[in-house]
């Protein structure tokens, strides 16, 4: 019986057409992934397509829609009894349960495993052909090994499909129900993405592997840390985390099929249940009684006094209306939808994530976009399902003839279903904005402002769904049955994804969508809402003409083929369609050319792959000239007039520039600012040629040569202004309220534009471009004289006067020498007292402040009223901070500092000279009142503050490794300044989010990692890397050695531009008055790619004989010392050190925890099995090596032992 059934249910599906639609649909979607730049699932970077990461990367994420495959043939197999009315005939023979349902599922798994297999092979043969032909990159394919497709199918996605076969089989046999299927995959999907961010955090992240069950958590965990040399090489291994994972799943699977596959009972047919008859239906069935006894035979009297009044559309509608709504609100699948979208913000309110791991306040415009990114995915799946049933409900069941019969217009029934598929929408959102208001009311917030909730999610987000629900009907009612409608409604969202690969990127290509609608608390909608109201009136033109059409073509009476409906078009719309159609269209049309005009005449409009042409143009041009000699601006006077309102700013910058290189200077490069109509570059002797408007770039000609060492006046001027919209691209700089702009996105550039040129390596391949060079080598000495903002940028005396609306506030770097109101224009005169870096912000917004005078230091916080929650910690930290840093480094070098909220289009904190632009995103709505988490707005302050001394008092050398002095040292700072405040013990968890960070990041490095010493601005290394190594710095030479000795390297070079500093000689200043010890430490970690892998693997506490407190503890710990190269490929050294050992009665990331260390000493630790016994007082709970994370670890997590 069992193997009859396998090959009955093998030989039934493999017949079907779907069999092979889904198995094409999977070849061609892992094939295109593979052989297209376009599409990309599993590779990216330097990672082989056909190396065991790629093709695993690939294999889990197709293997999160292999459920909606599993649905089609394994629980369309339990439940094909039912729906084929066969169940009565074949549970009348005498079957046996076990043989007949295992024969079912393994058959039907069996297809599953088959279709799925397709993906492999056509990874494979995407690889093969791909490389043959020259579709992929040669250097994006590595040598063919077959080991690698097979343990990824084996290992990752067979155990998913068996757990998932399992599931569904069960599922359908308990309910015999398709819907009940389709639910509960919906239900697991979503579910699933949600507890992916519920567990993203590190002390979940074991838990989230071990409980993933398509194994993609368990996957991204085991290689969290690969380099691109483990991506390409390392296979994947059966063991630890993996195969507990997998044995666990499929335990679990077996576990369900043996409780609920129908194998331990007979098989039957469901179970009609009696039903109670409720008072309603005994009142209604005695009325109908009534009527058969009394009411009709009076009718047959032929005593009939009332005729017809015709067709009253308003009451039918009202009818209709009110049974599509109870139809489709009143049912099971809404009910499992609302709980699914309530749970769906549930989770993430629960334990919301920000920076650091600390969460933020509960702000609107959060709550906002929280609630539109969560059900996004939901209400597209809401509108593919619903637009079938609701269309084609009276067909399927039966009565479409008898429905259809009646006297009734086509538009009660298509408006009718738009109506209730409308309020399914916003009732979902309804219960989104109940959750999020309940959590905002909870958490204490006092700004609820429900017309965020109105028009962000009723009209940006619910109206564009109504409008696509319009097309799900027009598609629904043109197919021959529900589920070809259904295909075409999957085909159009997926061409929203993918069009935009193939040049169709422009809004008016994607149906019912615009440019963003971002909100700030500061700069309001801005004019992102105007943009969408033309959008809106575009696609709603579109959506009339679609109306109108289905309103013709409403299937009515016996079936009726398209081509049929499509005859009598014309009839069926008669006049007032026709007028609705001519008038849809000319809305289309109008709102389309306003689009166009605005969008593509007015502003430019460049799609991807045309500005990837232009800058690989740009650099064939003009590359040579990179290292041309420039002209230095040493003096500044700008008059800078803002008109926040009109988006315009009109600048003249008078400038002293001097050329400091040893050769004259004829001519040299000048880039066009974006969004600038008029500009100008005037210095005496000179002129500005004819503008490359290809590349907005000119060549300014002296007519005589600028001379070694000699000066000249000139002036820069530009008018940046905004006319009509655009369709993306925004500019972020110029605002209503919260202008922030610098002075080389606001003036014209000087030289050749290095950020005009193609970084990804593939595709400078393609274009003929050399490798890219990140950064000048460290011993170039001839870049020594530059700054690492690029030649022609050093010190400079500033000045500028700033206008503005009345009511609004202008700040630039420098002190107020006046302030006066001219009209409804606010001036403002600021002059720097010492040299700052050519480097300054321009700010205007009307904003509340708060001010105070510290040690003669002026502290001022700009800030939103609704913002107001962590100032004072920021006026905090800056005391601090300049207390800090004072004392160790040197005097700060302003009498004031300000801090400046801007908004958050664009999150980030920079520190300019005496001011900090600060986005509303970070810090200021950071939720600080748990004890438990780290303090972004203390933390980012003194950072920030820091670079007035690292950046802005010395400065580094153009060449490889200059980030380390301007960001590695501010973070060690205000690292220092966190640990004086909330002390040494507090810092770990800070320091192992940026270890993890540095991790993480090299597993994904582009081009190649480079060691600190060496750092091309890669951020994970000069930020991440760097605040870990700094602190063991700090660590291994003391606080005072190490501080003395950045304070000699700030005052050797504080200022000096000939030359500037590189990290040689930062480093050598460390070495100072160190041993070889520490000499060898300073260079393991700065000049290699150095990590440690320390490893708690046993502890053992014994009582002290004759004490009550007292335990002896031994550690067992395993340590080895890793040196990498670029790629990651690692070798092995033997080290000994001396390293920290911990014993801790609290967890030492409880940042609440108050002396819980127990003990906390170096211990001489060597590669290899180390075993130390210590004796604390007190009751021992953890116990580590390096518990502070003090060292590059590649795995800290195992640092810890929990007793």
């Amino acid at each position: 019986m069992l193997m009859k059934m396998f090959a009955f249910e093998w030989r039934y599906l493999t017949r079907q057409p779907s069999f092979y639609v889904t198995s094409g649909i999977f070849f061609l979607l892992a094939f295109f992934a593979t052989v297209s730049e376009n599409i990309q699932i599993g590779g990216g970077g330097n990672v082989l397509y056909n190396g065991p990461f790629a093709i695993a990367q690939t294999l889990l994420i197709l293997g999160l829609f292999a459920m909606f495959l599993v649905v089609n043939f394994v629980a369309s197999t339990a439940t094909r009894n039912e729906s084929s009315k066969m169940s009565e005939l074949l549970y009348s023979k005498p079957i046996n349960p076990l043989s007949y349902q295992l024969g079912r599922f393994l058959g039907s798994f069996a297809v599953v495993a088959t279709v799925f297999a397709f993906v492999p092979l056509a990874i494979f043969l995407g690889c093969a052909l791909g490389g043959a032909v020259g579709w992929v990159d040669a250097e994006r394919l590595g040598d063919t090994n077959l080991s690698y497709y097979f343990t990824a199918y084996f290992y990752l996605s067979l155990p998913t499909l068996f757990v998932l076969s399992c599931f569904f089989y069960a599922v359908a046999i308990k309910f015999r129900s398709m819907m009940a299927v389709y639910l509960s995959a919906v239900g697991l999907f979503i579910l699933y993405s949600i507890s992916g961010q519920f567990l993203n955090e590190p002390e979940y992240r074991t838990m989230a592997a071990l409980l993933d069950p398509f194994g993609v958590n368990t996957f991204g965990e085991i290689t969290r840390y690969w380099t691109m040399f483990d991506k390409n090489n390392s296979p994947i291994e059966f063991t630890g985390m993996l195969l507990e994972n997998r044995l666990l799943w499929l335990t679990v699977g077996v576990v369900i099929m043996v409780i609920f596959g129908g194998f331990r009972s007979n098989v039957r047919l469901i179970a009609n249940k009696a039903k109670k008859i409720s008072k309603k239906a005994t009142k209604i069935a005695k009325q109908e009684a009534l009527l058969l006894k009394d009411q009709i035979p009076a009718l047959l009297n032929n005593n009939v006094k009332t005729k017809s009044n015709g067709i009253e559309t308003l009451a039918h509608m009202k009818l209709r209306v009110g049974f599509e709504i109870k139809q489709v609100v009143f049912s099971a699948p809404f009910l499992v939808l609302s709980v699914l979208t309530i749970f769906m913000l549930v989770a993430p309110l629960i334990d919301p994530t920000g920076m650091y791991g600390t969460p933020n306040w509960p702000l609107t415009q959060n709550m906002v976009s929280l609630i539109a990114g969560s059900t996004g995915l939901l209400m597209m799946i809401v509108l593919a399902y619903y637009s079938a049933e609701i269309v084609w409900r009276e067909r399927n069941s039966g009565m479409g003839d008898i429905v259809d019969s009646m006297p009734v217009n086509n538009i009660t029934f298509w408006l009718s279903k738009l109506i209730a598929i409308s309020l399914v929408l916003s009732l979902l959102y309804i219960f989104g904005v109940a959750v999020t208001i309940i959590n905002q009311v909870l958490q204490g917030y006092p700004h609820l402002e429900l017309s965020q909730y109105i028009i962000r999610l009723g009209y940006v987000n619910l109206f564009p769904m109504i409008l696509t629900a319009i097309l799900a009907f027009f598609l629904q009612v043109i197919s021959p049955n529900k589920y070809v409608g259904m295909m075409l409604f999957v085909l159009y969202i997926i061409s929203t994804i993918t069009l935009s690969n193939f040049g169709f990127s422009h809004n008016m290509y994607q149906f019912s969508s615009a440019p963003s609608v971002l909100y700030s608390d500061i700069n309001g909608y801005g004019t992102f809402l105007g943009t969408q109201h033309w959008y809106m009136l575009y696609w709603s033109g579109l959506a009339i003409v679609l109306s109108a059409l289905t309103y013709a073509l409403w299937h009515r009476g016996p079936i009726q083929s398209l081509k049929s409906r499509l005859s009598l078009l014309g009839y069926y719309l008669a006049k007032p369609g026709k007028l609705a159609v001519v008038t849809g269209l000319l809305i289309f049309i109008g709102a389309g050319s306003v689009i166009h005009y605005n969008t593509r005449v007015v502003n430019e409009y460049i799609i991807a792959d045309d500005r990837e042409d232009s800058m690989a143009a740009y650099e064939h041009k003009y590359v040579q000239h990179l290292n041309d000699e420039l002209p230095t601006i040493t003096k500044v006077f700008s008059t800078i007039d803002i008109y926040p309102k009109e988006r315009r700013i009109e600048a003249v910058s008078d400038i002293t520039v001097v050329n400091n290189s040893e050769q004259e200077i004829t001519r040299f490069l000048v880039s066009k600012p974006r969004f600038t109509a008029k500009w100008s570059v005037d210095i005496a002797g000179g002129k500005v040629g004819e503008l490359d408007e290809e590349f907005d770039t000119a060549w300014f000609n002296f007519d005589k040569p600028l001379q070694p060492g000699e000066s000249r006046e000139g002036q820069l001027t530009v008018t940046r202004e905004h006319k009509g919209f655009t369709d993306g691209g925004n500019d972020f700089s110029l605002l209503h309220n919260g202008t922030f702009i610098d002075n080389f996105t606001l003036f014209p550039n000087f030289g050749y534009n290095q950020s005009w040129q193609l970084s990804d390596r593939h595709k400078r391949r393609q274009h003929d471009l050399e490798p890219l060079k990140r950064a000048n080598k460290l011993e170039d000495k001839a870049f020594y004289n530059e700054s690492f903002f690029g030649k022609g940028v050093g010190f400079i005396d500033f000045e500028a006067v700033i206008s503005t609306d009345k009511d609004q506030f202008a700040i630039a770097p420098g002190y107020i020498q006046s302030e006066i109101v001219e009209g409804d224009r606010r001036i403002f005169h600021y002059k720097m007292d010492s040299p700052m870096v050519n480097f300054y912000s321009i700010m205007s917004a009307e904003l509340m402040s708060k001010k105070e005078v510290y040690k003669g230091i002026s502290i001022e916080v700009y800030y939103d009223e609704k913002h107001d929650m962590n100032v004072d910690r920021m006026i905090e930290s800056v005391r601090d901070s300049i207390d800090y840093f004072s004392e160790n480094f040197g005097p700060y070098q302003h009498k004031q500092l300000r801090i400046i909220e801007f908004p958050g289009y664009r999150s980030f904190a920079q520190s300019f000279a005496n001011t900090v632009p600060y986005s509303e995103k970070i810090g200021f709505i950071s939720d600080l009142r748990d004890g438990d988490h780290i303090d972004p707005a203390y933390y980012v302050t003194a950072h920030e503050v820091a670079h007035q001394w690292w950046g802005h008092q010395v400065g580094a050398a153009n060449v490889q490794g200059s980030a380390i002095i301007s960001e590695s040292l501010s973070q060690y700072s205000a690292l220092m300044v966190m640990e004086k405040k909330y002390g040494k013990d507090k810092i770990r968890k800070f320091l192992k989010y940026e270890l993890d960070s540095y991790l993480r990041g090299r597993s994904v490095e582009a081009i190649e990692e480079m060691p600190l010493l060496r750092s091309e601005n890669q951020s994970y290394i000069h930020y991440r890397k760097g605040s870990v190594v700094m602190m063991s710095l700090k660590d291994k030479l003391g606080e005072q050695r190490m501080n003395s000795a950045l304070k000699s390297f700030l005052q050797a070079y504080k200022y000096q531009s000939t030359p500037y500093p590189t990290t040689l000689d930062l480093m050598g200043y460390l070495n100072t008055d160190t041993n070889e010890n520490e000499k060898s430490f300073i260079s393991n970690v700065f000049e290699y790619i150095s990590l440690y892998d320390l490893k708690t693997t046993n502890a053992v506490v014994n009582a002290v004989e004759g004490s009550v407190d007292e335990f002896d503890v031994t550690l067992t710990i395993e340590a080895s010392l890793i040196r990498a190269d670029g790629q990651g490929k690692e070798t092995t050294l033997d080290f000994v050190d001396n390293i920290d050992i911990g014993v801790f009665s609290e967890d030492p990331e409880n940042l609440s925890a108050e002396d819980f260390v127990l003990y906390l000493q170096k211990h001489e630790i060597k590669s290899g099995t180390n075993e130390i016994t210590v004796r604390v007082k007190g009751d021992p709970k953890f116990v580590g090596v390096d518990p502070f994370v003090k060292l590059i670890d590649r795995d800290s997590a195992d640092n810890l032992f929990k007793l």
